[in-house]
């Protein structure tokens, strides 16, 4: 079943929409929580972007039914237009684009809002539901410039989320940026899931070769810095939810498992 909030984040000095999926029997269950950036694009295709979602509860349905694990879904939506999601999940000046509104990006909506995630949805979610409150047990999901916010979520607040799922990372729009915050802030407790696909294009560059070379960037450097990692990559995938939705359930492995476990 699923439960809609609007709640007020006092810094971002905003509104937002939150959308939290729960199996109908839940008494004295202690549940991890997964929290999704682009919130509308993660149960419902009619709620959707772009006409389909991640269609994350079938995922989450399979956790508990064939893995044992319950999981609450948490998707929070974005601010909707392209400009105010672009500011919401940018942590760092963009300096590569070919688009000019792009160049202007507000950091402060970014820094905002994910001072209120932590601080105000947090602690909402928490105080709602019986959820495990502990960072092993929340994970985060964020998908091309969202990726790069809940990469960023997890450094930035140390006791934040454990776990995150990183999709077709859009960190080639600040590159060094980036890769110089998470030097200085390493967290060798963290564990990133990565993925990308070789059919991918950006938006904004109209390059090919940009989510896998900043992929497999990303990939060495927690390598490199002892933080477990697992990338996995798409021969044909695109630059899409239904790629995504593909790919998913690997995220979902990567956190309980080494191994890769499916159903056909």
């Amino acid at each position: 079943m699923q439960e809609f909030y609007k709640l007020y984040l006092p810094k971002s000095k905003r509104e937002i929409k939150i959308e939290v999926s729960l199996p109908r029997q839940r008494n004295d269950i202690i549940f991890d929580t997964l929290y999704f950036l682009d919130g509308q694009n993660a149960f419902s295709d009619s709620k959707s972007a772009f006409g389909r979602s991640i269609r994350a509860t079938k995922h989450i349905k399979f956790a508990s039914k064939e893995m044992g694990k319950r999981i609450l879904g948490v998707a929070i939506e974005n601010s909707g237009s392209d400009i105010g999601r672009v500011n919401e999940y940018s942590p760092f000046i963009i300096k590569d684009s070919l688009l000019d509104d792009w160049k202007n990006n507000n950091i402060e909506v970014c820094h905002n809002f994910c001072f209120d995630l932590i601080n105000t949805i947090i602690p909402f979610i928490e105080n709602k539901y019986n959820v495990y409150r502990n960072p092993e047990h929340r994970f985060i999901y964020g998908s091309s410039l969202a990726a790069t916010t809940a990469i960023y979520l997890a450094f930035k607040y140390p006791l934040s989320f454990n776990y995150v799922g990183a999709f077709s990372t859009a960190t080639f729009l600040f590159h060094d940026e980036y890769f110089r915050f998470l030097k200085n802030n390493l967290c060798e407790n963290k564990k990133v899931f990565l993925y990308y696909g070789n059919e991918e294009i950006s938006d904004t560059m109209k390059k090919t070769g940009l989510y896998e070379t900043e992929g497999m960037a990303l990939y060495n450097f927690f390598k490199e810095n002892n933080i477990k990692t697992r990338l996995v990559i798409s021969v044909n995938g695109f630059h899409n939810e239904e790629a995504w939705d593909k790919a998913f359930l690997d995220f979902i492995n990567f956190i309980y498992y080494d191994d890769i476990i499916y159903k056909k």
